[in-house]
């Protein structure tokens, strides 16, 4: 696919939106696939803006998998200059990924949010402390060691980002938050 003249790729990426943009469980797990895979086209760019419409209907499906699909797809679009700051559009569900979702969709959600933090020029601290609260309960019931040391790494890079008094002020919660998960990530030890 990646072979196949632009004009055409456009309209197959513009297709599987269409798909997308009407739930339809019959074709939306096939259709997603695709649709991720073809953010990796470097000479799609409008064309993707579809793709941001759509996401956060998928982010709150109930289908399996789903949520941690489309942040791979969330993932690949923070990691293009031409289209990183556009996802900053995803942030208040990606953040909400964080909450409920289970430990994969966590395992995603966490490099995105920190994708996403470091376009924000010194505005993650009190976005964080808004959005997630700076604590890490609903981190430490996760299974996945995996999912512990991606939130430390997040908290890590959140610090580097943070400037002045505001640093200052999230020192005491990011620790608070630090040393549960730190003890936690080796539970089964």
């Amino acid at each position: 696919m990646m072979k196949t003249p632009r004009p055409l790729r456009s309209t197959i990426f513009c297709r599987l939106a269409e798909l997308l943009s009407v739930e339809d469980p019959t074709w939306e797990m096939v259709a997603m696939v695709f649709l991720i895979e073809m953010l990796g086209c470097t000479d799609l760019n409008e064309e993707l803006d579809c793709a941001l419409e759509i996401f956060p209907m998928y982010l709150q499906s109930q289908c399996l998998g789903m949520p941690s699909l489309v942040l791979r797809g969330i993932l690949r679009l923070t990691e293009r200059p031409d289209m990183a700051r556009k996802t900053l559009v995803l942030l208040p569900y990606v953040m909400e990924q964080l909450q409920g979702a289970g430990s994969d969709a966590t395992a995603v959600a966490l490099p995105v949010l920190g994708n996403m933090l470091q376009l924000l020029e010194g505005k993650a601290g009190p976005l964080l402390t808004m959005g997630l609260g700076l604590r890490s309960s609903p981190l430490l019931p996760q299974e996945l060691d995996t999912v512990r040391e991606l939130s430390i790494r997040l908290f890590q890079n959140v610090m580097g980002l943070v400037v002045g008094d505001e640093k200052k002020k999230m020192k005491k919660e990011v620790w608070d938050s630090l040393v549960p998960l730190f003890f936690h990530l080796y539970d089964q030890d």
